[in-house]
């Protein structure tokens, strides 16, 4: 479960500030109980890596039938007034849904670090019982660190936010909810 809010939101894990919450229903299966980002602020700027103390329960196990979606944003003010644009799905990463499984083999390298580090299996197929620990990963500039303009930079810092949804067989089993501020220093 970790590993999955891990892989679909690396963008979001490198924040200034950030706030989330279970917007899971009460009978959910999924149930986060923390997920603090180490440090007051952190930046995208190829020195740090994303450091988390996590901790979850799954109450049913997770198999292959489990799928997700994400909805991922940009928020900004006009003239003061806030508004917010949805990030389309690109190579796994913003507005995407699809199978739990995919989105575990599409971030491989991650998913083995973080199972590692949680000393559990690197699957999509999870037991039930609490998850715990603290978990590290450097984040990987070199596929956007060389295209980004100090002006895009810029354009790109601020305000994110990503609601995640698991469902399994259409019905919701967890939902977490992150705003962050973002800041990249590339």
């Amino acid at each position: 479960m970790f590993q999955l809010i891990i892989y679909c939101l690396l963008p979001l894990l490198t924040f200034g500030a950030i706030n989330w919450e279970d917007c899971g229903q009460a009978d959910r299966s999924l149930v986060l109980r923390k997920f603090n980002v180490k440090g007051d602020k952190v930046f995208v700027d190829g020195n740090n890596s994303i450091e988390a103390e996590v901790d979850f329960s799954l109450l049913d196990p997770l198999d292959e039938e489990v799928t997700m979606s994400s909805e991922f944003r940009r928020y900004f003010s006009i003239l003061g007034v806030e508004a917010s644009v949805k990030i389309p799905c690109r190579s796994d990463v913003g507005s995407c849904s699809g199978s739990f499984c995919y989105f575990v083999d599409s971030y491989k390298n991650l998913a083995n670090t973080f199972a590692a580090q949680l000393k559990v299996p690197p699957s999509c197929k999870m037991q039930v019982g609490r998850y715990m620990g603290n978990v590290s990963y450097p984040i990987p500039l070199k596929d956007i660190g060389h295209v980004m303009s100090a002006a895009l930079q810029y354009a790109a810092s601020g305000k994110y936010g990503l609601v995640m949804r698991w469902y399994y067989r259409d019905a919701e089993i967890g939902c977490v909810s992150i705003m962050a501020d973002v800041e990249f220093k590339l």
